[in-house]
């Protein structure tokens, strides 16, 4: 009889196929040791009733530390993300510095490793100047390199002249791009001529970052993907259209893969118009059915990626659009909400247990060179999991939050399915739903050498 640290006894662990078998886990260290029956254990943790998941890979954080830290910290971030049944957090370049070099890359790894409840990898950034900076940052380790193609929070836009070298200075290496998309030019002729009419209301946000401005972009980064072999990841795609384009492209052979976010399953253009500036992120929200048309998307496999896009603000800067739109701030919190709300569509039937699982674990820890150490519930895998009671809902609240934000675009939606229990690397961190993890126990994750590429 196979004697483990701690099992899992009695729960269902559910497959990539969306069934659920009935299994303990065994967990020796900080790895699952086996699958099964019969184990004895130090510790044993009552799953009864509850649904074993492996512990979710957000591949697009913004915690803002060092430098934005009234806005969120990796404490207070990693605490959100441990509450929420996330495990890893994959962390952008975005911070003060900006990491566009493998010293600062250095320089962040060392200054987080005493400050995340749970896993963490890095993501360096692209601007028009550091194309001879990017080998040496995915040398050291990143998961990919984030770029946007329009100015938005103080990057640089890379436009199709620059994309051309940086996507096949990438491709020599085999790494992967994430492109934020939107298309520079439109978006700024619309804001001008919505500014030019003076209008400040809601839609202006809508209407500026036109659903155009985002296919546009994708296409030509396709197109350059494709000359160039390079792999590319787009972010927080917001329609089904734009979904099917890069499906389309990856059944022809380009390398092309489709993240997108909650946010656009659950809010659109009826909830600008209410909130504002509490619903103010980039590409926007869509019109009402839109929605609906996405998780048919994702359920017919159009979706790679769940992200949750957290990128919290304080209130005060949230407020400052209330009365003009063009001066909220762009984000909202996301990383503690991502997996209720996604399970709410396996609860309603939308989706089905294995494709949630594959967008929210397996293919971010495939697809960002985690895998198999992070988003699996084999045996050799990190003990990364999260206990689950389908049959539990609660309505979202302002005042449930621990992002150090403090408020929720989703205050008042009621979701099924609750995650209470989160285990990294063998150790609960979150148990009943109290966080009892601590900063510095989660570890920085270098992308491996192993890719489990999505087919």
């Amino acid at each position: 009889m196979t004697h483990a640290d701690l099992v899992i006894k009695g729960g269902k662990i559910a497959l990539l196929d969306g069934s659920l078998v009935d299994a303990d886990i065994a967990i020796s260290g900080e790895t699952i040791s086996g699958l099964g029956t019969g184990f004895e254990a130090d510790e044993t943790i009552d799953a009864r009733g509850l649904v074993v998941l492996p512990g979710v890979v957000d591949g697009h954080v913004h915690m803002m530390d060092p430098g934005y830290t009234s806005r969120e910290d990796f404490i207070t971030g990693t605490t959100a993300a441990a509450y929420g049944g996330t495990t890893t957090v994959i962390e952008h370049h975005r911070t003060n510095p900006q990491v566009f070099d493998w010293k600062e890359l250095e320089r962040k790894r060392q200054y987080l490793e005493g400050r995340s409840l749970v896993d963490f990898a890095l993501k360096g950034g692209i601007s028009r100047d550091n194309l001879k900076e990017l080998r040496q940052m995915w040398d050291h380790g990143i998961t990919a390199f984030k770029m946007f193609t329009c100015h938005l929070h103080n990057a640089d836009a890379i436009h199709v002249g620059l994309q051309q070298f940086v996507f096949a200075e990438v491709a020599a290496m085999n790494g992967t791009v994430l492109i934020h998309a939107e298309d520079d030019a439109i978006v700024s002729a619309n804001e001008e001529a919505l500014k030019a009419a003076g209008r400040k209301d809601y839609m202006t946000h809508y209407e500026a970052r036109s659903e155009l401005a985002e296919t546009l972009a994708i296409q030509q980064a396709l197109l350059m993907a494709e000359r160039t072999g390079a792999r590319v990841v787009f972010a927080h795609v917001s329609t089904p259209e734009n979904l099917s384009i890069i499906r389309q492209a990856r059944a022809r052979g380009v390398k092309a893969y489709a993240e997108t976010c909650p946010h656009y399953f659950y809010l659109s253009t009826e909830t600008l118009r209410a909130k504002g500036p509490w619903v103010k992120f980039a590409p926007p929200v869509k019109p009402p059915g839109t929605q609906e048309r996405m998780w048919d998307a994702m359920a017919r496999g159009l979706v790679d990626i769940i992200s949750s896009d957290h990128c919290p603000f304080e209130k005060e800067n949230k407020e400052k659009g209330l009365d003009d739109m063009w001066a909220g701030a762009m984000g909202i919190p996301g990383v503690e909400t991502s997996l209720r709300l996604m399970l709410t569509g396996v609860f309603e039937g939308k989706i089905h247990m294995g494709t949630l699982i594959s967008c929210m674990s397996t293919n971010p820890a495939r697809l960002y060179g985690l895998y198999p150490r992070k988003g699996s519930l084999a045996v050799g895998s990190d003990a990364d999991l999260v206990l689950v009671d389908m049959n539990a809902s609660e309505t979202l609240a302002n005042e449930d939050v621990k992002s150090k934000c403090g408020w929720t675009p989703y205050e008042g939606t009621v979701v099924h399915g609750i995650p209470l229990t989160t285990i990294v690397r063998g150790k609960v961190v979150v148990r009943d739903r109290e966080v009892i993890g601590k900063p510095g126990f989660g570890r920085f994750v270098p992308r491996g050498s192993r890719w489990g590429t999505i087919v």
